[in-house]
């Protein structure tokens, strides 16, 4: 099952529950002037993303629904990294497929990617009980 966890460098993995790897110097960057919306309430974001089911669903109802306005700019380009390359996944990705696709990243793109999963730990996170 697909299940979304932020914990880690390379938010790829991380948001997968895997572990970082090194990348390497050729960049997967998505087209500029990314058509995904900015507007995003934030609770039905985290909502969507964490009750994604597989790749292709996280990149369905993400890519409709887009970000919440504040992420910041290195955390929406790890977003949107994050989209096109769940677009490769099968259904029910294995280690290797993950590895893979996190070997071809480059430095910075993982490192915009571990920017979106800092984000979504931060902005995500189920609200703390109240101190007795």
């Amino acid at each position: 099952m697909f299940t979304i966890k932020v914990a880690g460098a390379a938010a790829l993995l991380v948001v997968l529950g895997g572990a970082a790897a090194c990348g390497s110097s050729d960049s997967s960057t998505p087209s500029a002037g990314s058509s995904i919306p900015t507007t995003a309430d934030k609770a039905t974001f985290c909502s969507t993303l964490q009750n994604s089911t597989s790749p292709q669903d996280a990149v369905d109802s993400l890519t409709k629904l887009g970000t919440p306005s504040d992420i910041d700019a290195s955390s929406r380009h790890g977003f949107e990294v994050l989209l096109d390359e769940f677009k490769a996944l099968p259904p029910s990705p294995k280690p290797s497929d993950l590895t893979s696709l996190e070997k071809k990243l480059s430095t910075a793109d993982q490192k915009d990617i571990a920017a979106f999963g800092q984000y979504v730990t931060t902005e995500c996170a189920a609200p703390s009980a109240p101190a007795s």
